[in-house]
């Protein structure tokens, strides 16, 4: 008998994107529900950076619309979202939501596909991961620098090999647009962006301690350590961010003028 995926859940919509309005707890419930129905589903968290980007590219902004559970990822938006009147109860960023899912993936046997970061790098974070979470099933593997040539056999792997969660750890837009390009064909119950949650398991980089998180500096720990490539998306994605939540601050303090 089939199991029917928990209903949606309530969203907030800040600045024309919607967010699902979730707990850390119930994202661990909401995915359960997911690889339980055994039919295929998105599950993405939007930063910042993600957020400016799909107001400039409408299919990744189509694309977040269409996920089955979409979560705020940094403290950016949270705090910019109860400053607007939008209170979003918690961040639940898939960096973090990895490892949750590990020990979710342990308790409840379900098999994990890591698919994204670099030949060795990704070595070593099956290694970290049969080490520190013993008891996951990982049905297999996969680095993220393939050909366009390669992908369909890829994707025929990870059909193949009944994962119930793809853990896919590339950069965006890759990961987004390989999902949409895929998503049936993967049919992978629970199909999920990690970010840089590989380079985390394989000890490559190291989580922000949770004042950090709470104080919004999330960001900044990320650019300590990648300052080359994050710059300049860190200067102008966060520049425009908050012009836009001023923009939208005076929009609405005219309109009470009125």
């Amino acid at each position: 008998m089939r199991v029917v995926s928990a209903p949606r859940t309530q969203r907030i919509d800040f600045l024309g994107m919607r967010f699902d309005d979730v707990t850390m707890a119930e994202t661990l419930e909401q995915i359960d529900g997911f690889v339980r129905s055994a039919e295929p589903h998105k599950v993405f968290s939007v930063s910042v950076a993600a957020y400016i980007a799909a107001r400039k590219d409408p299919v990744l902004h189509s694309f977040y619309q269409s996920c089955d559970l979409l979560t705020v990822d940094g403290m950016g938006i949270y705090y910019a979202g109860r400053f607007l009147g939008l209170p979003f109860r918690e961040t639940v960023a898939t960096s973090y939501l990895m490892f949750e899912l590990l020990s979710l993936a342990k308790e409840r046997d379900c098999k994990i596909f890591l698919l994204g970061s670099k030949p060795d790098i990704l070595g070593r974070a099956v290694a970290n991961l049969k080490a520190h979470y013993p008891g996951v099933t990982l049905c297999g593997c996969e680095h993220g620098y393939f050909s366009k040539a390669d992908e369909l056999e890829i994707v025929a792997k990870i059909a193949a090999s009944g994962a119930d969660m793809l853990m896919i750890g590339m950069t965006s837009p890759l990961k987004e647009q390989f999902v949409e390009r895929n998503f049936e064909r993967l049919n992978v119950p629970v199909q999920i962006g990690v970010g840089g949650s590989i380079d985390v398991l394989a000890g490559v980089f190291k989580l922000p301690p949770r004042w950090v998180r709470t104080a919004g500096l999330e960001w900044f720990n990320h650019f300590l350590q990648e300052p080359k490539r994050l710059a300049k998306r860190y200067l102008v994605s966060n520049t425009v961010f908050g012009f836009l939540v001023l923009k939208y601050l005076i929009c609405q303090f005219l309109g009470s003028e009125k």
